[in-house]
């Protein structure tokens, strides 16, 4: 489903800007924290080629080659991988975590609701429907300990990303919005926005499931250094699921390392 509306007006002096770069991909933003490896995506079925930029051909091997650029995050890759990656293991300790929390501040599309809510397996969203301030204190003060995800309009992205994106119950933020190039210009500062997109069908849904489907990963991993086996046996079922059914193309390496942590557990 693509964004056609709810985002705030780029300013005139961008015009330029985007015709020329209409071809401008989609992307993770180049993240800062430790671990963070972004993966481009295209906002549309064609684009070229830009010259001048880096290909950054990432992947959930930790030993893969990354480019030596320097570069600013809102790079065009020469090649687009199909592959939505990860965010890098983060441990979770089960004597103080208290789960998942999901949040929205620009209401789910009733199109493709069902979908969100199968891939973050609860009905019971956050929707803050425009009401920043009252997003912020939600985030700040209600998903303490919890793993929070955040979906989000450009306009409203803009505003409130910046006041919460140092809270560490802020696990990650999707941006889905209709000026793509005029977001990523800010989207680009902040390592947990995992993507900018038009396009919540091909990017944001894929992407939200694999990092989703991540989480629950390391949910898992806790429940099995605690001896909970069945447990964690349903949070690795919870990952395969999200990647097999919702990613479109996850990664081959994830796929079998989520397979492999069910076998050890049955």
């Amino acid at each position: 489903m693509s964004k056609k509306s709810h985002d705030q007006s780029s300013p005139s002096d961008l015009n330029q800007h985007r015709t020329q770069q209409s071809s401008l991909l989609a992307q993770f933003t180049n993240a800062t924290a430790p671990g963070y490896q972004p993966q481009p995506q295209a906002t549309t079925s064609t684009h070229s080629s830009a010259s001048g930029f880096n290909q950054n051909n990432t992947s959930y091997n930790t030993n893969s080659t990354k480019s030596n650029s320097t570069a600013s995050a809102n790079q065009t890759a020469k090649n687009v991988s199909n592959t939505f990656l990860p965010l890098p293991s983060q441990t979770i300790n089960l004597a103080t975590f208290k789960g998942f929390k999901f949040v929205t501040l620009d209401g789910l599309l009733i199109e493709t609701r069902d979908i969100y809510d199968k891939i973050s397996d609860t009905y019971q969203w956050e929707m803050c429907q425009d009401q920043e301030d009252r997003c912020i204190a939600y985030i700040r003060d209600q998903c303490v300990n919890k793993r929070t995800f955040l979906i989000t309009s450009g306009g409203l992205g803009k505003n409130i990303v910046p006041k919460i994106h140092e809270l560490p119950q802020l696990y990650a933020v999707y941006i889905y919005c209709a000026d793509v190039v005029y977001h990523q210009e800010w989207a680009c500062k902040f390592s947990k926005v995992r993507v900018v997109c038009n396009n919540d069908d091909k990017y944001l849904l894929p992407q939200f499931a694999v990092d989703v489907a991540q989480a629950s990963i390391d949910w898992g991993d806790a429940l099995v250094k605690d001896g909970k086996r069945d447990a964690a046996k349903e949070k690795f079922q919870k990952a395969l699921s999200n990647l097999t059914e919702y990613a479109r193309n996850p990664d081959p390496t994830m796929v079998n390392e989520v397979k492999i942590k069910l076998d050890e557990c049955r």
